[in-house]
């Protein structure tokens, strides 16, 4: 498999005192020297398509540890430079990672119909076999990174692949589709659009953004089957849940409370992000929001995957 664009080599720090912005705090290792990276925009092949993505890696002659990144529903690999910053942060932290645009969104060729957790959740193993075929990754220190509808495909996710940790934006982490019914006008609503698209193949749907989505039935068909509670209390390894204080209508409170009580067997982080709603400032609002949501991830991968 070839790149398909150039490669940039730059070189990034990232320190912030995330104790003053937190609810919670995340306490960790301190960032080590941050030195130059390179970030290759690649086509990784999964399901016989070319899915774009990004591998960002420090440049070292040693092997590294990797996180494999799943963005949100409708997002994309960049999160509106959010993802972007995540992954600068990681490698300054002497971290790899790869993240992927899911079909029908970013500079993705499918059509949003293929947008199902069958086909994302096969393009994050491919993305992740690629990171540890085309750069000096240790295979024990895997991590796995998901943002919204991206933590429910990490979740469920962690019974393809033994990652070490598990970080977790806002996931839509509880079972079946009732976590997104706030999302998609409520529960007649949501049933209304799973029946039309099971009828029909399909349904277009805007989202409270703006968007419109052609769901396929199969999209439906997955959420409904969805176990992430059984998951995540199977996953053995480190978890942190991230979640914004003012984060109340997409990903309610307690869909966070919940399945962190199914992993504390593992270990788990609860940390929330004052000022924070859904898009913790990776599209636009406080710039600080976004400066502690990031430095809570990569401190969190630093602190497990080092």
């Amino acid at each position: 498999m070839r790149n398909v664009a150039v490669t940039k080599l730059a070189a990034v720090a990232v320190a912030v005192a995330l104790a003053a912005a937190l609810v919670a705090c995340v306490s960790g290792p301190a960032a080590q020297a941050p030195g130059p990276f390179e970030a290759r925009t690649v086509a990784v092949m999964s399901r016989g398509v070319a899915v774009p993505a990004v591998l960002t890696a420090p440049v070292s002659g040693a092997k590294v540890p990797l996180v494999v990144m799943a963005h949100g529903h409708g997002g994309s690999k960049e999160e509106n430079g959010g993802f972007t910053s995540i992954a600068e942060a990681l490698a300054a932290e002497g971290i790899a990672s790869i993240r992927m645009d899911f079909p029908g969104c970013g500079v993705s060729v499918e059509p949003f119909t293929q947008n199902n957790l069958t086909n994302m959740l096969a393009d994050i193993e491919a993305s992740r076999l690629y990171a540890i075929a085309n750069a000096p990754i240790d295979a024990r220190r895997v991590g796995m990174f998901g943002y919204s509808m991206g933590g429910r495909l990490a979740i469920l996710s962690t019974g393809n692949a033994s990652y070490k940790a598990l970080g977790l934006l806002a996931p839509v982490a509880t079972d079946g589709p009732d976590a997104m019914f706030s999302f998609m006008g409520g529960a007649d609503a949501y049933a209304a659009m799973a029946a039309k698209a099971a009828a029909e193949g399909h349904v277009v749907f805007t989202t409270p953004f703006g968007q419109v989505q052609d769901l396929g039935a199969k999209w439906f068909e997955d959420n409904g089957a969805a176990k992430c509670i059984a998951a995540i209390r199977a996953y053995s390894g480190p978890v942190i849940y991230v979640r914004g204080a003012e984060d109340t209508i997409i990903v309610e409170p307690v869909v966070n409370e919940s399945a962190a009580a199914a992993a504390k067997s593992s270990g788990v982080e609860l940390v929330t992000i004052k000022g924070a709603d859904h898009g913790y400032g990776f599209y636009g609002g406080d710039p600080q929001v976004k400066l502690d949501t990031v430095s809570a991830v990569s401190g969190f991968f630093a602190k497990t995957l080092r």
